[in-house]
């Protein structure tokens, strides 16, 4: 059994606490503490190597922004998170202008699943399958993902809930089908789901900012913060 598997199997409770938990607009918060008896989490050298390998070719998460930019985020969100959603609606876009757009800041979402919202695997499948797309279908199946957040989670047919949404959001349909059918997007979600085992991702959502933690969703201004120190750091101007 996994580090992750312990609180989203034997305390799902607990999981669904450091979720509410994560989300405070003044600060950011502490790591989640593991339940009682639960394996002791990831070394830093571990989680360091796991941040390497999310971020070389060939690893499930999804481009956004300059290859080269001085600053890397790593962003760990379900899809059924409601706090997720509300920094991508309310955060991501200012700071995805600022920052992604000007080429100083490399974005990676990791498709992955959080294991406690309903559908939330299928909807990490099918992010991954509009990321094949490229970033520009990703973005917009992204943003289709999160505000109708509500209605596929409680849809008891997902399969037909996202292919409505990757046909609102103007995928090649004929190309997202034949990707939702088959098992690529199952094996790179699972991939990232391992990662974030592996760097002890225990709410959602949870950003490595150039290997950094930091958990919640964090409004514009102090995310700002983050970056433009992270930059000052780098002596990027």
């Amino acid at each position: 059994m996994n580090a992750r598997e312990v609180p989203r199997i034997a305390a799902p409770l607990l999981l669904a606490a450091a979720i509410v938990v994560s989300f405070k607009l003044e600060q950011p918060e502490p790591p989640v503490e593991l339940p009682g008896g639960a394996p002791t989490a990831p070394s830093a050298e571990a989680t360091q190597a796991a941040y390497v390998r999310a971020l070389a070719p060939g690893s499930p998460g999804i481009d956004r922004g300059a290859a080269r930019a001085a600053v890397t985020v790593l962003e760990f969100s379900d899809f059924g998170c409601p706090y997720c959603a509300r920094f991508a609606a309310e955060t991501y876009p200012a700071l995805a202008t600022e920052f992604v757009a000007t080429g100083r800041v490399r974005w990676v979402y990791m498709p992955f699943a959080l294991g406690i919202f309903p559908n939330g695997d299928e909807a990490a499948r099918a992010a991954d399958c509009a990321g094949e797309q490229g970033p520009a279908a990703f973005r917009r199946m992204h943003d289709r993902l999160f505000a109708d957040q509500e209605s596929w989670k409680g849809s008891a047919d997902a399969a037909s809930a996202f292919h409505a949404l990757a046909s609102d959001a103007q995928l090649d349909m004929t190309r997202f089908a034949a990707c939702y059918a088959g098992d690529a997007p199952s094996r790179r979600v699972h991939a990232a789901d391992a990662l974030a085992d592996e760097m002890a991702v225990r709410a959602t959502p949870t950003f490595f900012v150039n290997g950094r933690r930091i958990e919640g969703a964090l409004p514009v201004e102090e995310f700002r913060t983050v970056l433009l120190t992270a930059l000052q750091q780098t002596h990027t101007p």
